[in-house]
């Protein structure tokens, strides 16, 4: 290529071959004037330039629509609002059992062992606590059993770190071992999210929990500090569980019909020792039909 094409400037037209003095840049015979190539380098910086510019108005606008609280989606769509969840109101009518542990009336077993566990009873609250690593249920008293219901409390991680959880036993039965051997098991966790287990038992006796539900975030749950009305469906084999009117799950199992039902705390192997969950407004309605 010649140095003309290269970006110099030229000592001979290209047209008509006349000599040109040093420095000019059209021929003064025939008028020719060229065009300066720009270089591969050249053409490199330019795409860069532009390049730059683009993804500087994207982090721009991104910036701008969320300083703007909106919604990237909300920009491309028509705007159809999401499904409103149904909520699920507290059960009317009279309860099978209920409790506002003001006073002991139901007779609650209230034994603590100090350094391991406690679990008292008032203003309307009964407290259970766990200084170990270890879970802690408390049956209802009187040994009463349930089959199709719907179990509503409140409850609230008072103390103790994210990982800890506390819920609700159903469905449970006793064995040589255990007071609950085989059960559904709703667990909520100081994280916000929630699990459900389903306790077997082998040729031996002895119980295994198997998670059905693995551990699930949900928006519903309050973490820990926040008070969460729980409510349990059950009607035959299904099972439907509810945090705050808003149903995380149903799930169907046909292993048991019936059993006892529990409040429980879990200090688990990987949270800090040391859990307070206090529980309050306890009721079990007969299922409305």
């Amino acid at each position: 290529m010649s140095a003309f094409y290269q970006g110099k400037l030229p000592v001979v037209c290209p047209r008509c071959k006349i000599k040109l003095p040093p420095g000019e840049t059209s021929c003064y015979n025939c008028g020719f004037r060229p065009a300066t190539a720009r270089t591969e380098k050249q053409k490199r910086r330019t795409l860069i330039y532009f390049l730059c510019v683009f993804l500087f108005l994207i982090v721009a606008a991104t910036y701008f629509v969320r300083s703007a609280g909106i919604s990237l989606s909300a920009l491309f769509t028509k705007g159809t609002p999401p499904p409103t969840p149904i909520a699920y109101p507290l059960p009317r009518g009279t309860p099978l059992f209920s409790d506002s542990f003001f006073t002991d009336a139901n007779g609650w077993n209230l034994q603590s062992s100090p350094g391991n566990y406690a679990v008292s009873l008032s203003s309307g609250t009964l407290t259970m606590e766990i200084d170990k690593n270890q879970l802690l249920w408390e049956l209802l008293p009187g040994e009463r059993t349930y089959s199709d219901f719907t179990l509503t409390v409140n409850a609230v991680l008072s103390r103790g770190d994210r990982n800890n959880g506390y819920g609700i036993y159903i469905r449970g039965a006793a064995n040589a071992k255990s007071d609950l051997a085989t059960y559904y098991r709703f667990e909520l966790y100081g994280d916000g999210s929630y699990a459900i287990f389903k306790g077997t038992t082998d040729a031996s006796g002895t119980s295994t929990a198997t998670k059905i539900v693995n551990y699930t975030l949900n928006a519903a749950i309050k973490k820990q500090g926040g008070t969460n009305q729980i409510m349990i469906i059950a009607k035959g084999a299904a099972l439907s569980f509810i945090v705050n009117g808003q149903l995380l799950k149903t799930i169907t199992d046909h292993s048991y019909t019936s059993g006892s039902v529990a409040l429980f705390i879990s200090n688990l192997a990987e949270a800090k020792p040391g859990i307070q969950v206090q529980f309050s407004r306890f009721a079990i309605y007969p299922l409305r039909a």
